[in-house]
């Protein structure tokens, strides 16, 4: 928040100047809409097909000016539910740990839960993935299993996650996992069953549905490491598949991850997608844009994929200043002088090939993805 500061004092400026000034000012938040977005990379980056080992499923300690790290889930419920789920340790917003939950209907209408913790109220392990606080745990039962739990204010969710499709830890070099680098990101599990219940108001209700776990980790704040991402997942009947174009500022990074999977076996770890994203749409109230296409392609290691997927509607937008706990005047002067930063969740159609061995299948369905921008 440094930034704003060193801006010229205007307590003795009048009306009219005050207001030409915010005026000129504004522009500082102004992002012009891309026609189109292609990001690839020269030559085939292969980050091979391994799932995390203990340390990487773990809690990390993490050297850096503004540490995190996070353990994500989420998953769509046979009953039309949607859940989301976050063990954060500490949280990249307010630096101390915090347990999330949020509960989104068939209409994607959502109830969300966030509660911060004392330090005394978690314990998590440096040897493999293991949390337990006061609001919730997360553990790892065996090679293929976790339990998961969240007990927030009137709501509470206890599930059992099967593996379907393993996991992924990207390696070898070109942007990823490396030591030297300042955010890191593994798959626990790119596919899991879903078992297990959720009680609201004291109804407990049994729940089944298919999800999804990955965990993330960094030395610094994100708005500091990455200007914005877009990150998706399918699943298909046959298929899951993971992919990701994240803009850092640091430029010798040009690699993006892709994951396929086919039924149990993962058939390509790559860094070298091309993703092509075009017919941007710039949201009245946050000022911030999303693609409405994006395009996946990739033709290497015996793979084949080519892939379009479509914007059928925007679920969820968040201005994330408004919950980051700053009080107002300075949310007005960051989104004003600084940066919008936001969130955008968007429901859409995809079709396409993945084509192995001389076979080629065509997949079809609808699919979520996510806009994460720090601008």
């Amino acid at each position: 928040m440094t930034g704003f500061l060193k801006r010229p004092c205007l307590r003795t400026a009048g009306p009219a100047i005050l207001i030409l000034v915010v005026l000129f000012f504004a522009g500082c938040t102004h992002i012009e809409v891309p026609d189109q977005i292609i990001d690839r990379s020269p030559a085939y980056i292969d980050w091979g097909k391994a799932p995390p080992g203990a340390t990487d499923r773990a809690r990390h300690r993490i050297e850096g000016k503004r540490p995190f790290e996070w353990w994500y889930f989420d998953g769509h419920l046979d009953n039309g539910q949607t859940f989301v789920g976050v063990f954060l340790d500490p949280s990249f917003v307010s630096g101390k740990p915090e347990v999330m939950f949020s509960l989104y209907s068939s209409d994607w209408s959502k109830e969300s839960y966030l509660i911060t913790l004392g330090p005394e109220e978690i314990t998590s392990s440096t040897e493999d993935v293991r949390i337990d606080t006061t609001r919730g745990f997360l553990h790892r039962l065996d090679n293929e299993t976790y339990h998961v739990h969240w007990k927030l204010d009137d709501i509470e969710a206890d599930f059992r996650l099967t593996t379907e499709a393993p996991g992924w830890r990207p390696s070898g070099g070109d942007g990823v996992n490396e030591s030297h680098l300042d955010f890191f990101w593994t798959v626990h599990q790119a596919r899991n069953h879903i078992e297990g219940t959720i009680t609201k108001d004291g109804v407990t209700t049994e729940v089944t549905g298919t999800g999804y776990a990955d965990h993330n980790w960094g030395r610094k704040g994100l708005n500091e490491i990455t200007r914005r991402w877009i990150w998706g997942r399918i699943i298909d009947d046959n298929y899951t598949i993971i992919y990701a174009d994240v803009d850092y500022y640091d430029p010798s990074i040009n690699s993006r991850p892709l994951y396929i999977a086919r039924n149990g076996t993962v058939i390509t770890g790559t860094g070298s997608p091309t993703i092509r994203q075009w017919d941007f749409e710039t949201h009245p109230v946050l000022k911030r844009y999303y693609p409405k296409k994006v395009a996946i392609d990739f033709d290497n290691d015996g793979v084949k994929a080519h892939i379009t997927i479509t914007y059928k509607h925007l679920v969820e937008n968040v201005d994330l200043l408004s919950v980051s706990g700053l009080n107002g005047l300075i949310q007005w002067v960051a989104r004003t002088f600084v940066a919008r930063p936001n969130y955008f969740r968007v429901i859409a159609d995809y079709e396409g090939t993945i084509e192995t061995e001389g076979v080629t299948d065509r997949i079809s369905g609808e699919c979520l993805y996510e806009i994460m921008g720090f601008e």
